[in-house]
């Protein structure tokens, strides 16, 4: 790689980290303001939840859409169009500020689609364009942590303007930031990496249905989707039920802050330590490796007798959560061909929020019947285990294979 090249790339890998450090504002703006938002609509959270729970299924939806528009104009522009379809919802809320019908539309599918647009499925295309077999993982890893990042470092931020700044003011604020400098960052990104001769040439669309039939035929790629939809589900039971449960159990407040600040932590040390490891073990025992301390982790909230149980469940949480995605998107670019991996990899993050959207709404249900969470913890936990089991068992023969060889013909131009 040419000293200049390798600038380039360095410098796109930072730009990448930037927009999914940034992309967080979009979820953190909602969350802080959740409350303020339910008492201005005056219809209560449970009619005002509703706009997250689309955003939660639509960005699954757009993710296979995300992952059509990277492989065919490129990661970069496809950052560009979420970035401002991202900027327009979110100032549009501020515009129609009376009517709750037009925010949680706005909200519910366009700032979804600018977040898939924004994250995952674009980085891991921008990352598999950019880097060859062996770094692509550290590589993923080093931007998908501007998420965690951003997480660490925005929430305080948004807590501590809140009693300062409204949320139109809040929504208006991101709108601007979306729509004018990530925008632009994106766009002058997507024009210095085709003058740089970095972007991969469309495949053509006769080899897209070819490859598309393979990709049908794959036990792999259920097998990778059955444990995504358990990696989805488990955390976004964390991200909605989480306080809510340890509040029940009766946690100390200093002992749940505690628990949720070593989470983040280790979820940024975790996501850098997998590219490493990716490098050196063989990805289905990783993978099944990480879905199985999941599925302790959410074991360990049923042991609900145990003093420091909160901590237990949030290192062992923290040290998986970012590694089955880091894995699953090496395997799905390593495995499938040049046409439609973006696609695939969209597919796999639907299920992945057909995951989130069906335990957020499951456990809600069960806890508003039995006052409890533990049934769909306890399925939780069974769901990642039989993900782990799977990777283990049916990615294994593919993963020993040559290294680096994809299972489909790739059609990929160098």
């Amino acid at each position: 790689m040419a000293g200049k090249d390798r600038y380039l790339i360095h410098r796109l890998v930072a730009l990448g980290f930037v927009v999914m450090f940034l992309s967080t504002t979009i979820k953190g703006a909602y969350q802080v303001y959740f409350v303020p938002l339910a008492e201005h609509f005056g219809r209560g959270r449970t009619d005002f939840a509703w706009s997250g729970a689309l955003f939660m299924l639509v960005t699954g939806l757009m993710s296979p859409v995300v992952g059509a528009l990277s492989d065919r104009i490129g990661p970069l522009r496809t950052v560009v169009i979420g970035a401002v379809v991202g900027g327009v919802s979110m100032m549009g809320t501020t515009v129609f500020a009376q009517s709750l019908p037009v925010f949680i539309l706005a909200y519910g599918i366009g700032g979804a689609f600018a977040l898939a647009a924004m994250t995952y499925v674009p980085m891991g295309v921008l990352v598999d364009r950019l880097f060859e077999h062996q770094r692509k993982g550290f590589a993923f890893a080093i931007v998908t942590n501007g998420t965690s990042i951003g997480f660490i470092v925005l929430s305080p931020l948004w807590i501590a303007l809140q009693p300062q700044l409204g949320w139109s003011e809040a929504f208006a604020a991101v709108g601007a930031l979306l729509a004018g400098p990530v925008a632009l960052l994106a766009w002058f990104g997507a024009r210095s990496m085709q003058q740089a001769g970095l972007a991969q040439p469309q495949a053509a669309a006769a080899s897209q249905a070819g490859v598309w039939r393979q990709v049908c035929r794959d036990p792999g790629f259920y097998i990778l989707g059955l444990g995504f939809l358990g990696c989805g589900a488990t955390m976004a039971f964390i991200d909605v039920h989480l306080v809510a449960f340890w509040q029940d159990a009766g946690a100390p407040r200093a002992r749940m802050g505690l628990s949720l600040s070593l989470l983040g932590v280790l979820e940024l040390v975790s996501g850098l330590f997998t590219g490493w490891l990716a490098m050196h073990w063989k990805k289905h025992s990783l993978l099944a490796g990480f879905y199985l301390m999941r599925s302790v982790a959410m074991l360990l909230l049923l042991a609900s007798g145990s003093e420091w149980q909160t901590v237990g469940f949030a290192v062992v949480f923290g040290a998986s959560y970012l590694g089955t995605v880091v894995v699953t998107s090496m395997y799905c670019f390593e495995r499938y061909g040049a046409a439609v991996k973006g696609q695939v990899f969209g597919l796999l993050f639907l299920m992945h929020q057909v995951g989130a959207f069906a335990s957020v709404q499951l456990g809600a249900w069960g806890y508003d019947r039995s006052g409890r969470y533990d049934g769909v913890v306890a399925a939780l936990a069974l769901l990642t285990a039989l993900g782990g089991l799977a990777s283990f068992l049916g990615l294994r023969e593919r993963a020993e294979g040559a290294a680096g060889a994809p299972v489909l013909a790739s059609t990929r131009t160098e």
